[in-house]
C-alpha cells in the first residue's frame, strides 16, 4: 500500500509524466487528468488524498476546479497544490482565495513539492475524515459539472451584489444615526427577514442596546427580546447595568399584548470580536422560523459584521459629533449649539413670518447652593434642573446651558403667551421639587426671562437674547423666583 492517492491534473503530458514519475518514486500512487473538467470526475469517483492542479488548462482552468472541489461536501477535505508557471503575488492570492492549500510555482525544487505534498497529507490523516465519503461511489457527470458551476456562479453573483449593497451604504453618509440603522437594517433584511434587530455595542465607557422595530410587535414581544439580549450578554460576562441604554428604535410599531399566545420567536445572533474581546452583538428577532443553508451561515454572518460596522461606525461619529455640541454636566446642548440654533431658527422665522421665543433662566442664589452643600450637591441641582426643564418642552423646542447656572430655551412657532405659560408651569415644578433625595432637603429657585419675535425692540438675533436677558435682570431685581418680560 502507498503513502496516498495523489491525483496530477495538468494539460502538459510532460509536467505530469514528471510529477508523477517523482511522487511515485517516493511511494505515492498517481492517478492523471488533462483538464479541469477530467480532474472533477475523477476526484469524485477516486476521492484522492491529494491533489495538484494546474492553473491554466482548456475547458476550466484550475481556479474554477479548485473553487468547486472545495464547495462540494464530498471533496471540500482534500488538500490542492495550485501549480503554475505564473509567480505574481496577485495569481497567489486568488489562488489561495478560491481553496487552494498551498501553491507552487512550475520552477519548484522537487524536494519542496515532496515536503508540501506530504505535509499536507498528514495533515489531513490528523483530522476525522468525513463518515460518508466511501471511496469509489461519488459519481459524477460532466453535465453534473456544469450544473455545480452555474450554481457556484449564480452563488458567488448573489453574495458580491448582497456584499457591494451593503457596501455602498457607507458612501450614502448619513449622518443621524437613528435613520442609518433603519436603512442598514432594511438592507439587512432582504437577505434575512427580521422583525427586531438589536444592535449591541460594547465599549468601556458602557453598554447600550438599540431595538430597532421593523414590523408591528406586541410589548410581551419586546420584553422577551430584550430579556434573551440580557441573558446572552451575561452568558458572555457582559452585564447590562442601570446606566446602561436601553433604546428603542420604531417605537410606533409596539403594540398591546394579547392573551393569545404568540409562537416562540427565533434568533439568529453574531458576536462582534475585536482580538479576544467582544465588542459588539446583533441579534436578528424574527417570528418565523426560517431555516438558514448551513452552507450560507457564514456568509450571513459576514454580511451583519459589515452592517454592524456602518452602523457602528455612525453610532462613533455621533458620538463625538454630540461631545462637540453637549454639556457634560448636564447633557443637553452648550452655549455654541444652542447659539448655532437660535440663529437659524430666527432666520426661518423672519423668512415665513412665524412666531418664536426665547426663555434665559437664571438658578436664584445658586452660589449660596455650592458654598453650604459643596460642588458636587451644586453639580446634581443643575443636572436635575436640565431634567425637569427638558421633560416639560416638546420635541422641536431647544434646551441649552447657556453658561454657569443659566439656562435657555428656543420655542418654535411659539407666542410669548405660550412662553410665559411654559416658564410659570418649569418655575413652580422647581420651587416645589426636593433636590436632596430622601435623606436631606435642598430647595431653590429660577428666575425666568421672555422675549419673543416678532416684536418692535427685535431685529435681529442679538435684540432677542438682550431682551431676555433684560427681563431676566427685572426677575431678579424684583425679588427672584418670577417670570418677566419687558
Amino acid at each position: 500500500m502507498g503513502k496516498g492517492n495523489i491525483l496530477v491534473v495538468d494539460d502538459s503530458p510532460l509536467v505530469v509524466d514528471v510529477i508523477s514519475k517523482y511522487l511515485s518514486a517516493n511511494g505515492f500512487d498517481i492517478i492523471t487528468a488533462n483538464d479541469g473538467i477530467e480532474a472533477i470526475e475523477k476526484a469524485f469517483r477516486e476521492l484522492p488524498d491529494l491533489i495538484i492542479l494546474d492553473v491554466m488548462m482548456p475547458r476550466m482552468n484550475g481556479y474554477q476546479t479548485c473553487r468547486l472541489l472545495k464547495s462540494d461536501h464530498e471533496t471540500s477535505d482534500i488538500p490542492i497544490v495550485m501549480l503554475t508557471v505564473k509567480d505574481q503575488t496577485s495569481n497567489k492570492y486568488w489562488g489561495i482565495q478560491t481553496g487552494a492549500d498551498a501553491y507552487l510555482s512550475k520552477e519548484f525544487e522537487q524536494a519542496a513539492l515532496l515536503k508540501t505534498v506530504e505535509d499536507l497529507i498528514q495533515k489531513r490523516l490528523k483530522r476525522p475524515a468525513p463518515k460518508s465519503l466511501i471511496r469509489g461511489t461519488s459519481l459524477i457527470s460532466a453535465v453534473d459539472i456544469v450544473s455545480k458551476v452555474n450554481e457556484q456562479l449564480d452563488k458567488k453573483l448573489f453574495e458580491a451584489t448582497v456584499l457591494n449593497e451593503m457596501s455602498s451604504l457607507v458612501e450614502k453618509r448619513i449622518e443621524n444615526f437613528e435613520d442609518t440603522v433603519t436603512v442598514v437594517m432594511e438592507t439587512l433584511a432582504k437577505v434575512l427577514e427580521h422583525n427586531v434587530g438589536v444592535i449591541v455595542t460594547i465599549k468601556e465607557s458602557g453598554v447600550e442596546c438599540f431595538f430597532k422595530i421593523r414590523h408591528a410587535v406586541s410589548e410581551q414581544r419586546l420584553k422577551e427580546i430584550q430579556e434573551y439580549t440580557r441573558s446572552y450578554l451575561k452568558s458572555h460576562n457582559v452585564c447590562l447595568t442601570p446606566a446602561s441604554v436601553m433604546e428603542i428604535l420604531g417605537s410606533d410599531k409596539i403594540q398591546p399584548s394579547h392573551d393569545a399566545e404568540e409562537r416562540k420567536a427565533s434568533y439568529f445572533v453574531v458576536p462582534i470580536h475585536y482580538g479576544s474581546n467582544i465588542g459588539g452583538v446583533v441579534i436578528l428577532a424574527h417570528d418565523v422560523s426560517e431555516a438558514i443553508d448551513s452552507k450560507e451561515v457564514e456568509f450571513f454572518k459576514v454580511v451583519i459584521r459589515q452592517a454592524y460596522v456602518i452602523i457602528e461606525n455612525s453610532w462613533l461619529y455621533n458620538k463625538v459629533k454630540n461631545l462637540a455640541i453637549t454639556d457634560s454636566l448636564t447633557g443637553i446642548y452648550n452655549h455654541g449649539f444652542l447659539y448655532e440654533c437660535l440663529c437659524k431658527e430666527y432666520a426661518r422665522t423672519e423668512r415665513y413670518r412665524l412666531p418664536l421665543s426665547f426663555l434665559m433662566i437664571d438658578v436664584d442664589h445658586f452660589k449660596k447652593i455650592n458654598d453650604t452643600y459643596g460642588h458636587p450637591v451644586g453639580d446634581d441641582v443643575l443636572h436635575k434642573l436640565s431634567l425637569i426643564f427638558k421633560n416639560n418642552i416638546r420635541s422641536c423646542d431647544t434646551l441649552g446651558r447657556y453658561g454657569g447656572e443659566e439656562f435657555s430655551i428656543i420655542l418654535p412657532e411659539a407666542k410669548m403667551e405660550d412662553g410665559v405659560n411654559l416658564a410659570e408651569r418649569m418655575r413652580k415644578e422647581v420651587e416645589q421639587h426636593n433636590f436632596g433625595g430622601a435623606d436631606r432637603t435642598i430647595r431653590c429657585t429660577v428666575s425666568i426671562g421672555i422675549s419673543s419675535y416678532p416684536d418692535l425692540g427685535v431685529k435681529n438675533v442679538e435684540d432677542l437674547i438682550q431682551k431676555a436677558d433684560k427681563a431676566l435682570y427685572h426677575a431678579k431685581a424684583e425679588g427672584r423666583n418670577r417670570v418677566c418680560i419687558v
